[in-house]
């Protein structure tokens, strides 16, 4: 059913009402919201947390259509609340962006305000990810005033995490820039103002105001985030457990409350957040990241690790269903793609990306949209190398 703004600004505030002092308590969010906002608006701001988007609206005191991408569409009854409440717009992960800019502009010019992460995905390393070029054209054309936002505390809630940790989470409003200022530069000046604005990287700011980001399990979700071990340099090999990293041929780090990493003894140190014991090859998930893209880049396609994984499924998603298609061992190399019998050659593989902490979806060039699951559903895998062998392999 559509609503109008009236109502959706009516359930922003009684939501914000009780999101507003959780968010301030959970993760020491900024107590002063934006100022006034124009009247209808296009918001785009980088992605640090899962749930920063809510915390934008909440600071910025005006309902927006936010940007969301297609599983929440594909929940039942709770896709049904969730549209009833927010209407967010459908975004295919790993699909085509066209339709969402459409209905972006769309909304723009006959509803409200629109909000959009412009990145696609949660930062896995805390450093704002390039976004699409074409973002530039759309805030041109859209004939309504753009507003820049930054979100910074990584630290807080890193994306691989189980956990959150209490510590500072900025929301800033950078810019607010008219529809007449934006007529008068081209497309690329546009997406240079924005990547300006939003660009945040965690670990520059921590070095420079260091924080402390106290919590429990510090590192335990850690391997979806990093796949490859630095010493024996297989893929796939970590576990986590408490503030522990460690990979099955002993390797192991600790990771701290400041966001570092510490090989060996207690890691307690200085404010800084160096430790006490060796030097870990790596000092921040940022730098460690960096490293495994740079590594599987040195290897030729026919030398790469293979991403694997036993008991899984795949699903095609048809008008907001999944529909089972195949199942069995999953195996990607630089062939493509297999799945029980279903095998997806890498050149028709149009897409890949990664939602949660490692939920695989794709697009082949025939324009369908797949999904891979666990069969049993509350068994998470490791996404992540699939996505970091796309994009080596593409």
């Amino acid at each position: 059913m559509k609503h109008s703004i009236r109502y959706y600004e009516r359930v922003r505030k009684v939501a914000s009402f009780f999101l507003r002092p959780w968010f301030r308590h959970m993760f020491q969010m900024d107590r002063t919201p934006f100022p006034e906002l124009p009247e209808r608006f296009l918001l785009v701001t980088n992605h640090v947390i899962n749930v920063d988007p809510l915390m934008v609206v909440s600071q910025a005191r005006r309902f927006m259509f936010f940007v969301a991408t297609e599983h929440l569409f594909s929940l039942g009854p709770v896709s049904r609340i969730i549209q009833a409440l927010i209407a967010p717009i459908p975004r295919q992960q790993g699909g085509n962006a066209a339709a969402t800019v459409m209905e972006i502009l769309r909304k723009l010019k006959n509803e409200g305000s629109v909000g959009i992460a412009v990145e696609g995905n949660c930062t896995w390393d805390g450093v704002t990810a390039p976004f699409l070029p074409a973002t530039g054209k759309m805030a041109r054309a859209a004939g309504v005033p753009l507003v820049t936002v930054k979100v910074q505390g990584y630290l807080a809630s890193p994306r691989w995490s189980y956990t959150t940790r209490k510590g500072p989470v900025h929301i800033s409003l950078m810019g607010i820039y008219q529809p007449e200022e934006l007529r008068k530069m081209k497309p690329e000046e546009i997406n240079a103002l924005i990547a300006r604005d939003i660009f945040e990287d965690a670990y520059a700011t921590q070095a420079a105001d260091p924080q402390r980001y106290p919590g429990k399990r510090l590192a335990e979700g850690m391997e979806h985030a990093l796949v490859l071990c630095p010493r024996c340099l297989k893929m796939d090999t970590f576990t986590s457990k408490n503030d522990r990293f460690t990979c099955t041929c002993g390797f192991s780090v600790r990771y701290d409350e400041w966001g570092y990493f510490n090989e060996d003894g207690d890691g307690s140190g200085s404010d800084s957040g160096s430790g006490v014991g060796g030097e870990p090859p790596f000092r921040t998930v940022r730098d460690w990241d960096a490293w495994q893209k740079e590594y599987l880049a040195s290897l030729a396609p026919e030398d790469l690790p293979a991403g694997e994984d036993s008991a899984m499924q795949l699903l095609r998603i048809e008008e907001h269903r999944r529909v089972p298609v195949a199942a069995g061992a999953l195996h990607y190399d630089a062939t493509g793609l297999r799945l029980g019998d279903r095998f997806f050659p890498q050149e028709e593989i149009a897409s890949l990306a990664i939602r949660y902490k490692g939920v695989v979806s794709f697009s082949d060039k025939e324009g369908n949209f797949y999904e891979i699951l666990k069969e049993k559903k509350k068994v998470r895998y490791h996404g992540r190398k699939y996505l970091l062998l796309y994009q080596r392999l593409r």
